[in-house]
């Protein structure tokens, strides 16, 4: 009975010696595989309660879109259980998106089908509704110019 309760206690240590904790928070959108624009280790003393540092968060990430990563690595499980309760590190590593945007390009057939299909002035009414009669008004003249190039067309290639 005392060896199984003794295994049971090494087995207790080791684990809680050997794990890992992670804490992951996201600012915006996030940016799980943006580019690491912070990583540092981070103090904890007397058991977590006291002390942090404390980041400029729109500094590190000014497009507002970041995922921070706190997790206590092997070496810093390492270190805090050398030096014991008193002090604990953290790694933190903080992700951001980098605010640009992506290029596309679109051929001047694309661009017709999109702006064509009737799901397009569905899409301005949900995220632009204030330019819904704007947006009328270009496709109409856009409908017109398609419309006079191509009897223009015909009247060419006769």
């Amino acid at each position: 009975m005392r060896k199984i309760g003794a295994l049971i206690l090494v087995a207790a240590v080791v684990m809680s010696i050997a794990s890992c904790y992670r804490h992951t928070f996201n600012l915006g959108t996030g940016a799980p595989d943006g580019r690491v624009a912070y990583k540092s280790w981070h103090p904890h003393w007397v058991f977590g309660i006291v002390g942090d540092k404390h980041l400029d968060l729109k500094a590190i990430c000014p497009s507002g879109n970041g995922t921070i990563h706190e997790r206590t690595t092997f070496w810093n499980g390492l270190v805090g259980a050398l030096i014991g309760f008193i002090y604990y590190p953290t790694t933190v590593t903080i992700r951001c998106a980098d605010g640009s945007q992506s290029k596309l390009e679109l051929t001047e057939e694309q661009a017709a089908r999109i702006v064509t299909d009737p799901r397009f002035l569905d899409l301005v009414q949900e995220f632009a509704p204030e330019r819904r009669a704007e947006v009328q008004v270009a496709l109409q003249g856009f409908h017109y110019a398609r419309v006079r190039g191509a009897e223009g067309m015909t009247a060419r290639s006769r």
